[in-house]
């Protein structure tokens, strides 16, 4: 039988748990009314955004809320945050859009069998701690993701990190190129297909096993498990059993 401490500490791991999803969800509404905002110019090119308590105040919710979706805003190229400064709107990408129109999600998917297995590899010559600190919380996103909208986000967002943790500006904009084509309604649909719960748990499975490699700065498993995780996702997207 628990004693009345060990229940105690259950509710409290409970509500922690709850406050964590809650504090996600939060984040993901506030990053999507933020890109709306810079989608119409509410800030211009190379002006800088409100302080992170200023944005909690004007949108009614905590700072870490507010970190949490500047963070995914940063990951998605829409800002720059420079220590001691502030946090700016960055230019965006010219001419992009139109060739990822053009690519395929099954000649993206093959490209990037190619692409990050040495990806994460660079990353983990390079990652820094921040670097991966992203990671886990991109980790810990996926984990609580409530369906399949938030967790492709998250997944998009770990990704991402693999890339920035390169620290290598090419590699990030290839794999940013590659990954807006995940936005498109026909990639959508595919990528549904792993919507059960068996491949959402394997799915996670490849996630904590590339982030640990990288924490274990072991290159040979972060391209193996990433070799593996690609493979699988390019297996029910486009295979027969799909």
């Amino acid at each position: 039988m628990l004693s009345y401490g060990s229940l105690i500490g259950l509710s409290r791991q409970g509500h922690s748990v709850s406050q964590q999803i809650t504090e996600r969800r939060g984040a993901l509404a506030l990053r999507d009314l933020l890109t709306e905002e810079l989608r119409n110019d509410r800030w211009p090119v190379g002006s800088r955004l409100p302080t992170e308590r200023e944005l909690g105040a004007r949108y009614g919710v905590a700072r870490n809320t507010v970190r949490r979706a500047l963070d995914a805003l940063e990951a998605e190229g829409m800002i720059i945050r420079h220590v001691g400064r502030g946090t700016f709107r960055s230019a965006p990408a010219g001419g992009a859009p139109a060739v990822e129109e053009a690519l395929s999600p099954a000649d993206v998917v093959e490209c990037r069998l190619m692409l990050e297995p040495e990806m994460i590899a660079l990353a983990v010559a390079r990652a820094t701690q921040a670097d991966i600190a992203r990671m886990v919380d991109c980790l810990r996103g996926t984990d609580v993701a409530g369906n399949l909208a938030e967790f492709e986000q998250w997944d998009a967002a770990l990704h991402d990190a693999f890339a920035l943790a390169t620290h290598n500006g090419a590699v990030i904009a290839m794999s940013r190129s590659l990954a807006r084509v995940r936005e498109r309604t026909d990639w959508g649909q595919l990528k549904a297909r792993g919507n059960t719960a068996e491949r959402r748990a394997a799915l996670q499975e490849h996630h904590h096993a590339m982030v640990d490699a990288v924490r274990q700065r072991d290159k040979a498993e972060a391209r193996r498990a990433m070799r593996t995780h690609i493979l699988f996702v390019q297996g029910y997207m486009f295979g027969d059993d799909a």
